[in-house]
């Protein structure tokens, strides 16, 4: 089975404070339907490129297809308060080896929708530098921010991205998933070339699947 956890790109959905609006507005002349998207670059399920937030990082198109498809986990971070530091103790007893994707598991997907969603736990500066530590490749959260977004905090992208890690925001549709154990993730951001960073298909699929077994 592939799990998919991107967020539906649709007009009005929650951005970033300052980010621009997601606006989708169908067009065209008939019979032809052609729309018109209004997003900026960290709309929705979205990676970060180091552009982002080093002004001599790589844009998102710079770096090859297996920084965005390996095997990875996801950690478990639920029972924070809102707008409470996650620490590094949440990656104890899980076997993460370099190049790895890692999701972290806040359960602030559930507040999609609410002003809650705003109020997310963020990764401390502690547990940013055990992951690059460790030499993971991407690191994703099922919230809008690895950073607390109710202090407009900063240091988490700057140890991250200042290491050459990739960030993936807004992931959801990870209950299924069972902390610890390890998937194959592909996080593809579109082909935009020498930019900060990019809206994002985020899949993930059991390590031993067969693609198109289902049809044989």
């Amino acid at each position: 089975m592939i799990y998919d956890l991107t967020r539906t790109l649709v007009s009005g959905m929650p951005v970033y404070p300052g980010d621009p609006e997601v606006r989708i507005v169908a067009g065209g002349a008939p019979p032809w339907r052609v729309s018109a998207l209004h997003l900026g670059s960290h709309s929705g399920t979205h990676v970060d490129a180091p552009l982002h937030y080093v002004a001599e990082g790589r844009g998102i198109g710079a770096f090859p297809l297996e920084r965005f498809i390996a095997p990875g986990m996801v950690v478990d971070a639920r029972g924070y308060a809102d707008d409470a530091p996650i620490g590094a103790e949440v990656l104890t007893g899980y076997d993460l080896r370099p190049g790895m994707i890692v999701v972290i598991r806040t359960g602030w997907e559930a507040f999609w929708q609410d002003a809650r969603y705003f109020r997310h736990p963020y990764l401390s500066a502690d547990l940013a530098r055990a992951l690059v530590e460790r030499r993971i490749s991407l690191v994703a959260v099922d919230a809008l921010n690895v950073d607390s977004t109710m202090s407009g905090g900063e240091a988490v992208h700057a140890i991250l991205l200042g290491a050459d890690v990739l960030i993936a925001e807004n992931l959801c549709n990870l209950a299924p998933l069972q902390c610890g154990q390890t998937y194959m993730f592909a996080i593809l951001p579109l082909a935009l070339g020498a930019v900060d960073g990019a809206p994002a298909r985020a899949l993930a699929w059991d390590i031993n699947h067969r693609f198109g077994s289902d049809l044989l």
